[in-house]
């Protein structure tokens, strides 16, 4: 069994791009006046958040889009059946008359207390535990490039004024990359006591740093995900969407 709770809020934007999927439930709302909650009694679940693309066209269609077919696919519990799911999802994107459209998704494939990270594009998924915040995913971007080359680290890359730019996702758009052989980043974990898992778009990692999401949580992140929401409340600008995972 798992506990979940999550969020959702358009930002400063005018539009809500932003879609969470919980396990067969989607949500593409402007605003949620209190954070949702869900018990899901069974033994494995998938949770994703998809982030249309503000520059491109439809943003709020791509990512809703990308959770019609999570429901849709039946996805294998492992690191190939993800990708293999996440090709057919791109491939369905490239016939379905989007044009210059995309979005990226992160998510989590959970089997008791084993998960699969995915993502493409830069939302992301971390691993809260006591100790700190853990990042699982890998951003497709270009100042995650920059840190993957050694030229700036990771904490000097939430101050970069081009870390807005992606370099990969899910849509037509995308489509050169995934012909060229460019993947989905995908990997293994396990969650353990006193642990959770947390998918947010970037209008939260972009405007709150690691540690100071981890404070916030601490010790407890389901009693104190109502003080994230908070902080993100005096910080939003761009739509922002968070889940938060754990095993019950």
């Amino acid at each position: 069994m798992y506990k979940v709770l999550f969020w959702m809020d358009k930002g400063l934007r005018e539009y809500q791009q932003d879609c969470i999927y919980i396990d067969g439930e989607i949500f593409q709302l402007e605003h949620m006046e209190c954070p949702q909650e869900r018990e899901i009694n069974q033994s494995s679940a998938v949770f994703a958040v998809c982030d249309g693309m503000g520059g491109l066209s439809e943003g709020e269609k791509a990512s809703a889009f990308v959770c019609q077919m999570l429901k849709r696919c039946d996805i294998p519990f492992s690191k190939d059946g993800i990708y293999r799911v996440l090709f057919k999802i791109q491939k369905k994107f490239e016939s379905s008359g989007f044009v210059w459209s995309g979005t990226t998704i992160a998510g989590m494939y959970i089997n008791g207390s084993n998960g699969i990270v995915f993502n493409a594009g830069d939302s992301r998924v971390y691993k809260y535990t006591p100790e700190n915040l853990i990042y699982l995913s890998h951003d497709h971007s270009y100042v995650q490039s920059l840190v993957d080359r050694g030229i700036i680290s990771y904490q000097e890359a939430f101050y970069h004024p081009e870390k807005y730019i992606v370099e990969f996702g899910i849509g037509d758009v995308f489509s050169p990359d995934w012909k060229n052989g460019k993947k989905p980043y995908i990997v293994e974990d396990r969650l353990g006591e006193d642990e959770a898992y947390l998918i947010c778009t970037d209008g939260i990692s972009d405007y709150i740093l690691d540690p100071q999401i981890h404070y916030l949580l601490y010790p407890d992140p389901f009693k104190n995900f109502k003080r994230l929401i908070d902080a993100l409340d005096r910080v939003k600008s761009d739509n922002y969407s968070v889940i938060l995972v754990k095993v019950c």
